[in-house]
């Protein structure tokens, strides 16, 4: 133990005595045993599969509805810096290894907190738990991006670009380095990352100069004589505040934190957004033996021109070689009704099911219930089954997907064939594939669409800087939007999903009056399970947004066309009692 102990505090020394002594890198001499291990003993132990396949790098399409603006603007950014720095998702947004953070993070228009115990939902006004000292926090900040308005002597304004320090690559804490990005200012706004930011920081008011008020000031600015830049600095108070920030709840709503009281985007957050919009693997390792597994394995060079001696054909190799040229979107992503009933009545699902509701009635026969079963072995064997099912339903519902995936590509060429081919369709009128069309619900995401997507049919530069502008402002209007959230109400089958069709009826939701049921949220008029259910969303969730004395209006549209506003906690529970019949007092308060 002692000569492990010297040889771990002076490995450095270590590792130089090794190379001159050995003669090479004992880096590269564990390299070799960990593969030598991989590859002879748990290759065969484990029937490991060694075979190199290509991986799916991107696949957009998100029709999801955000927490606001702001977040949708911000992922977008992340993915443009993403996507030119090939950073890890680590490399900007925080990373918090701790399960309370990983579960709070997937916080969605259409998934609340409300189910989460008490002392979780506590964490984040727990100072203690979090680091809320954004000296800490290992993300993307003000202080890592910097703006710079060139010198253009020959255009009738200045050139933008930006300077982004990336830090917490992967290795930073063993070997820091610096490694500073340089963007600058593209045609096509879509993959314009300089407008993402003048919108990001616009809405944070985060420029140190008070003159600045809008973009249109922005690019009034020029650089002056003797000077070849001019730098756009932020306020002091901004420079350590992340530029990815989570969405907090408040008593406007769920929206995304302001810079005074900031809480950097959370790493899983971040990770759940780019499920949403499909495959995106992005990297930054050190290894250069782990790029095998994301490198194109065709060669980039048009070997055939070189051996003939002649041109090279850069666009013919281009369209070969580019993985583009798999993408279907026809192709299905999830599955449909009639695939999903085998899965339910799988023998695997059943089996495990089965035992998951023996051990549910177990516990509640001897406990009285799974809660006050916590902490004992029968309890302890429910979870162990509730997290089998899960694992067994998301492998077979993910091999079904893949299965239909594979199906739709090997059949698709041959559909293809027969159909330009088969003499009984020629004269039929042949019809082409068009792509959904996409409708907009916000005004402010119609208009920005519209800007970036459409060119000015002025082609002057004048008006290629006023579409910019005015692009900018758009993205400024949307930042500010708060985005509709849908109410939806859970619906609990028990037969999990094995029923009758004759048997399935669609409930019509009731509509909202002056009487709420014992189960109705008087905020959110969400309908629970249970009273206490209600009575805890509703403390946790909205009562605690407001201090006990303060002022709160009653959400209800009648109530608030009278505008009635309630004087503190008492107050509103009295009312929602006598009015609406929604009782919030504790029945078992002593």
């Amino acid at each position: 133990m002692i000569f492990i102990k010297w040889i771990l505090d002076n490995y450095p020394r270590f590792r130089m005595l090794w190379q001159r002594c050995v003669g090479h890198s004992l880096y590269a001499k564990t390299i070799e045993d960990v593969n030598n291990y991989i590859n002879r003993y748990l290759t065969t132990a484990y029937s490991l599969d060694l075979s190199i396949y290509e991986k799916m790098v991107i696949n957009i399409l998100d029709v999801s509805i955000f927490l606001d603006g702001r977040q949708r603007l911000q992922l977008a950014f992340l993915v443009l810096v993403s996507a030119y720095t090939a950073s890890r998702p680590g490399a900007l947004v925080y990373v918090e290894r701790n399960i309370r953070v990983k579960k709070r993070a997937y916080l969605t228009p259409n998934d609340s907190l409300d189910e989460m115990d008490a002392d979780k939902m506590d964490v984040d006004n727990d100072p203690t738990n979090l680091e809320e000292d954004v000296k800490a926090l290992k993300t993307l900040c003000y202080k890592d991006v910097t703006l710079v308005l060139l010198l253009n002597p020959r255009g009738i304004r200045d050139i933008l670009a930006m300077e982004v320090n990336l830090q917490y690559t992967k290795g930073h804490h063993k070997k820091p380095k610096r490694k500073v990005f340089l963007f600058s200012e593209v045609n096509n706004l879509v993959f314009d990352a300089i407008i993402l930011m003048l919108t990001i920081t616009i809405h944070d008011n985060a420029f140190r100069s008070e003159k600045i008020q809008s973009v249109r000031d922005i690019f009034r600015l020029w650089v002056k004589q003797p000077r070849y830049s001019l730098e756009l600095k932020w306020k002091k108070s901004i420079l350590k505040t992340s530029i990815f920030r989570q969405a907090v709840l408040s008593v406007d709503g769920t929206q995304t934190s302001s810079p005074k009281d900031a809480k950097a985007l959370w790493y899983y957050t971040y990770i759940y957004y780019l499920q949403r919009l499909g495959y995106i693997q992005v990297m930054n390792h050190k290894d250069a033996g782990i790029f095998q597994a994301y490198m194109n394995e065709r060669v980039q060079f048009d070997v055939q021109a070189a051996f003939l001696g002649r041109p090279s054909s850069d666009a013919a190799m281009k369209a070969t070689s580019h993985g583009s040229r798999y993408i279907d979107p026809r192709a299905p992503t999830t599955l449909d009704a009639s695939c999903q009933q085998p899965l339910r009545t799988h023998p695997t699902v059943v089996k495990c099911r089965q035992l998951q509701d023996s051990l549910s009635a177990e516990a509640r026969r001897v406990f009285g219930s799974i809660k006050k079963a916590a902490g004992t072995e029968i309890h302890k064997a429910y979870l162990q089954a509730c997290a089998a099912l899960q694992a067994v339903k998301v492998k077979l519902r993910r091999g079904e997907v893949k299965k239909s995936h594979d199906e739709f590509f090997d059949t698709i060429d041959i559909d293809e064939i027969d159909k330009q081919l088969d003499l009984s369709l020629l004269d039929l009128e042949e019809k082409h594939w068009k792509p959904e069309a996409v409708e907009h619900i916000l005004l402010e995401r119609k208009r920005v669409a519209k800007l970036i997507c459409e060119q000015p049919a002025d082609s002057t530069k004048e008006a290629a800087l006023e579409h910019r502008i005015l692009t900018i402002e758009a993205l400024v209007a949307l930042c500010r939007v708060q985005e509709a959230q849908p109410q939806q109400t859970r619906a609990y089958d028990h037969t999990w999903g094995i029923m009758d069709e004759d048997t399935a009826k669609l409930v019509e939701p009731n509509p909202l009056g002056m009487i709420y049921s014992s189960k109705q949220c008087p905020f959110c008029f969400k309908e629970f399970c249970r009273p206490r259910k209600m009575r805890k969303h509703a403390e946790n969730q909205h009562l605690k947004l407001y201090k006990v004395d303060k002022l709160i209006p009653c959400p209800n549209p009648v109530c608030d066309k009278e505008g009635v506003i309630l004087n503190g906690h008492e107050h509103f529970k009295n009312h929602a009692a006598t009015v609406h019949k929604s009782f919030l007092f504790d029945k078992y308060r002593k």
